[in-house]
């Protein structure tokens, strides 16, 4: 049986994320608590010991800049604090001119984002010395803030409101509005984008954002953090139980923290590379013939087609009026890839198969059916 710690206790979960050894290191995850008090677990989350102090007791965000031992922590009251020794000790370092932060990250330049919940954005060049505002958002519920594949930015409101920037925060434009009342948070694993929800629902976008859907829920009503671990997902109730997914849809509880109120949500993943580890352009997308072409009967035809770089790929279908006439779902391409279309019902005719990358591209070939 699942322990339980009462639900008015813990606030949010900091989680971070060390990346092991070659040989199979555990990883270590982190969790800060209103006390000021610093955990960490080794096995996962299933058994917490208490590492350090900070005087902070309304962190929002944890994450690390240029190593796994160097770690930001902002508070919702604006305070940031750096440790240069993986969170043993603690200085204060600047101010974020808002009381009302929601989301913390590190670009991969080093600078780092901050995000109100009334919307205002804010970026820091100088390791969090100083803050400037680089955008303002409409609404007045922002809960969180991501980086995203291909240095992209994301942030989501409570209400489901979906916004990307791809100029380091200085733009913002909205992509996706999900029908939910009570999000809670917003998190990359590698290509694909997760959003979780209070009442314990996950979703996902397989191509950046565009598009949603439902995978998965945890039996809570109490969800509060949600962060990628290698390749897996850990969520983390109000509650302080921590689940674990290998892909949103099925969940495993594999243990709570041992103390109230935990505050605080990151990884100490090194997030200031000086590059990015994404392809800083779209990826090259090459098409074949399908094959048979014209197509007979209801059998279809197969179609190849090759990236240069892993992506999303979409592939709609259109008559020669310009009307879309049947799509497929988004598919993550790695490499090459073929598979056969037979689309139903559809007359005799000659077509266009368009492809689009999650990135950009966009390449057609004409496709003959005849009934």
């Amino acid at each position: 049986m699942r322990r339980r710690i009462p639900w008015w206790a813990v606030l949010a979960l900091g989680i971070a994320w060390s990346v092991g050894s070659a040989n199979g290191d555990a990883a270590t995850l982190f969790g800060l608590v209103d006390t000021g008090e610093f955990y960490a677990s080794s096995d996962g989350g299933a058994t917490w010991s208490a590492t350090g102090t900070i005087p902070l007791h309304d962190a929002v965000g944890l994450a690390a800049g240029a190593s796994a031992t160097d770690l930001y922590i902002a508070g919702r009251s604006g305070t940031v604090y750096r440790s240069p020794d993986g969170g043993s000790s603690w200085a204060a370092v600047g101010v974020i001119p808002a009381s009302d932060v929601s989301g913390f990250a590190i670009q991969y330049d080093g600078s780092l984002l901050a995000l109100t919940e009334t919307g205002s954005v804010y970026r820091s060049a100088d390791q969090g010395a100083t803050f400037a505002a680089s955008a303002s958002l409409s609404a007045s519920n922002w809960v969180g803030l991501a980086r995203g594949p291909l240095g992209r930015l994301y942030a989501c409101t409570r209400t489901g409101e979906i916004v990307e920037s791809q100029d380091g925060g200085s733009t913002w434009a909205t992509v996706a509005a999900l029908a939910v009342s009570n999000a809670a948070a917003i998190r990359r694993r590698g290509s694909e984008l997760y959003l979780l929800t209070e009442t314990g629902e996950v979703a996902r976008s397989l191509d950046y954002g565009r598009t949603w859907l439902t995978v998965g829920a945890m039996a809570s009503s109490e969800m509060v953090g949600l962060v990628e671990m290698g390749s897996s997902l850990i969520a983390a109730a109000r509650t302080g139980e921590v689940a674990t997914s290998s892909s949103g849809a099925s969940w495993t509880w594999v243990g709570s923290i041992n103390q109230l109120s935990v505050m605080a949500l990151g990884t100490d993943t090194p997030q200031a590379t000086g590059v990015e580890s994404e392809p800083a352009s779209a990826p090259r997308l090459a098409l074949r013939p399908p094959s048979p072409n014209p197509s007979f009967g209801a059998s279809g035809s197969i179609f190849s087609i090759s990236l240069s770089a892993p992506d999303f790929v979409r592939v709609s279908l259109y008559d020669l009026a310009g009307r879309l006439v049947a799509a497929r779902p988004a598919e993550w391409v790695a490499g090459s890839a073929s598979f056969r279309w037979a689309p139903e019902p559809l007359a005799t005719g000659t077509y266009f198969a368009r492809f689009t990358t999650g990135s950009g591209r966009v390449a057609s070939v004409k496709w003959t059916i005849v009934r």
